[in-house]
């Protein structure tokens, strides 16, 4: 990954897909996503708003380009479809960063056959992982989610597992 020259400022809308399982997204202007792409960058930190949140770079089936935004991060930054946001990025410095919540690491230090499994995989997969348990508001329930899934990781029942099985 090449270091971007300059950190981009923009104002982008918030729009809604009415495909797929993504609701909403930023789509980004076609001179950034040209530079992100030389650069090959795949993630992003942006400031959206003024409050800074890591994000990937995704691809649309148009060819244009998107960050995706949940509602939690819609609320976080005070906005939903429609509204403009006040953007800010830059290449992320540790894009294989990955955020896990001190349940789950309490859990994976406890159970070695998960943890070996759960850190043999990509950034990417621990990422989505990891937001299963991070995204619960109460404490009990990342406990209860952090346990399941150190259960599935060591006993090789996670959804993608059934499916490699079935093939």
């Amino acid at each position: 990954m090449r270091e971007l020259p300059r950190t981009f400022e923009f104002h982008a809308p918030v729009l809604h897909l009415e495909e797929g399982l993504i609701n909403h997204y930023l789509p980004l202007p076609g001179d950034v996503a040209d530079a992100l792409a030389a650069a090959k960058v795949r993630r992003v930190v942006a400031i959206l708003n003024g409050r800074t949140h890591r994000r990937a770079v995704m691809n649309r089936a148009d060819g244009t380009r998107m960050l995706i935004l949940g509602e939690p991060l819609l609320r976080d930054i005070g906005a939903r479809a429609g509204d403009m946001v006040e953007v800010r990025l830059q290449a992320d410095p540790d894009p294989d960063r990955v955020e896990i919540c001190e349940e789950f690491l309490e859990v994976l230090e406890q159970d070695a056959a998960a943890a070996a499994r759960f850190y043999s995989m990509t950034p990417g997969m621990q990422r989505s992982l990891a937001l299963y348990v991070n995204t619960a508001k109460r404490e009990a329930t990342r406990i209860t989610r952090s346990l399941e899934l150190a259960r599935k990781l060591r006993t090789h029942t996670l959804a993608g597992d059934r499916k490699a099985k079935e093939e």
